[in-house]
């Protein structure tokens, strides 16, 4: 059972994120020529939006491919659709629901009924996130470090790099028995020495992934691929709005904004991306209206490609429900 204090506390960030994301997107609806976004989308090519979804599933499928490989390791032995279903669904509620980190829950529960305990679905789920993490700080680093004298944004990058740093730290240490024990004891130096149980089951489950060294670097060569082709869904979705836009600074502009729409500052990324895609693209001279249409609609495409684990969990419920029915049945 969650704690009072807990549930304060999560409510209270909560309200913290929503207000950040409503203040900033007031402060956009003010700023923004909404007669120019109107004039821009009646114009947009449909047949650029419907490629740039079907980049963006393309993507997705090739992430499934990760997880995929990652359940397999610890015998979590599903048929791939099912796999790309349950990525879908995660999808849908990390966009549907107030704290991205629903997805993960429901990531989690899907692989757990295919017979193996929760926390080693969890294990294949976080070395999941990790490795994405890892792959887009990785990216970001490359292809933001012109913009340090181009346009001068060394404390930019300095993040940036602080970020990469970080999330390679996370993936090293949960891979590393030794890092797991000064955990443990860090935690319990300040307090926390209640959370040593879960640490240590954690650690036993990494066990299955920490002898496949080459599985995970190609899993982060996967992940790289993964997160260019995401960069390449902005460029259809800016040939769909006509902008003029060279490719170089999509490269350079797009891992950057992932990493900031990543930190848990808003609700979702919403305001943080839009208003961080306008001071970036900004600096190439892209108008205000037509950097929030291009960072709003590629929002928009990804919310579509998540309707699709939407309708695969409406589909299940009267299979699910059946199924629970059978086994109260059986029980009695």
């Amino acid at each position: 059972m969650t704690a009072p204090g807990a549930s304060r506390r999560a409510g209270l960030l909560l309200a913290i994120k929503l207000a950040i994301s409503v203040v900033l997107f007031a402060w956009l609806f003010q700023r923004v020529r909404w007669d120019h976004v109107r004039a821009t989308l009646e114009h947009a090519r449909v047949e650029w939006l419907l490629g740039a979804f079907v980049l963006l599933v393309a993507s997705n499928v090739l992430g499934t491919y990760q997880w995929n490989r990652l359940l397999r390791a610890v015998d979590i032995d599903l048929p791939f659709w099912k796999v790309v279903a349950y990525y879908h669904v995660g999808l849908f509620w990390n966009n549907f629901l107030p704290a991205n980190v629903g997805g993960d829950l429901a990531r989690i529960a899907d692989a757990a009924r295919a017979g193996s305990s929760r926390a080693t679905a969890f294990s294949t789920v976080m070395l999941d996130r990790i490795i994405g993490t890892v792959a887009l700080g990785a990216l970001a680093v490359v292809t933001t470090l012109p913009a340090i004298d181009h346009f001068h944004l060394a404390a930019v990058y300095a993040g940036v790099l602080g970020f990469f740093v970080l999330a390679t730290s996370v993936l090293w240490a949960v891979l590393q028995p030794t890092a797991m024990v000064l955990l443990e004891r860090l935690l319990s130096a300040i307090g926390l020495g209640r959370l040593r149980p879960a640490l240590e089951d954690m650690g036993r489950r990494m066990t299955a992934f920490r002898g496949q060294r080459r599985m995970l670097a190609q899993l982060l060569v996967v992940a790289l691929v993964v997160q260019v082709m995401r960069v390449f869904v902005h460029v259809v979705v800016a040939h769909a709005l006509g902008l003029h836009i060279p490719l170089t600074y999509f490269f350079l502009f797009v891992p950057l904004l992932a990493v900031i729409v990543s930190l848990p500052i808003s609700l979702n990324g919403i305001g943080v991306r839009e208003g961080a895609g306008i001071v970036l693209f900004g600096l190439v001279g892209l108008a205000r209206e037509s950097a929030f249409l291009l960072q709003f609609t590629t929002y928009l495409v990804a919310v579509a490609v998540s309707l699709i684990g939407g309708i695969v969990f409406l589909v299940r419920i009267p299979r699910r429900r059946a199924d629970a029915r059978l086994s109260r049945r059986s029980a009695e």
